[in-house]
């Protein structure tokens, strides 16, 4: 498919034990590319996606495209909610220490 020119870093599940909502996933692509959980921002569009962020110690972004309302994620408690995947560069712009 040609992702491999896009990301420096490509996890799937076949590289860690367990998948979400467990974070070895967020965690093996932060260890790969040598940087601070801190330093990182989970993107999702799932409550599986934001538990699995908020339990490797990243920032998260919850994006209401999926199947998931905004209440569900909201639960969750984001970083950050958009409407828009088209969103999430003025924020990480905007908002840099996120």
């Amino acid at each position: 498919m040609g992702f491999n020119k896009s990301f420096r870093v490509i996890i799937t599940t076949l590289d860690v034990e367990r998948p979400k909502p467990y974070p070895d996933a967020f965690l093996e692509g932060r260890r790969r590319l040598g940087t601070p959980i801190k330093d990182c921002a989970i993107v999702g569009d799932s409550v599986v996606d934001i538990r699995a962020g908020k339990a490797a110690g990243a920032k998260t972004i919850a994006v209401l495209t999926g199947l998931f309302d905004e209440k569900s994620l909201k639960q969750e408690k984001p970083d950050i909610i958009i409407r828009s995947i088209t969103q999430l560069s003025s924020y990480l712009n905007v908002n840099a220490q996120i």
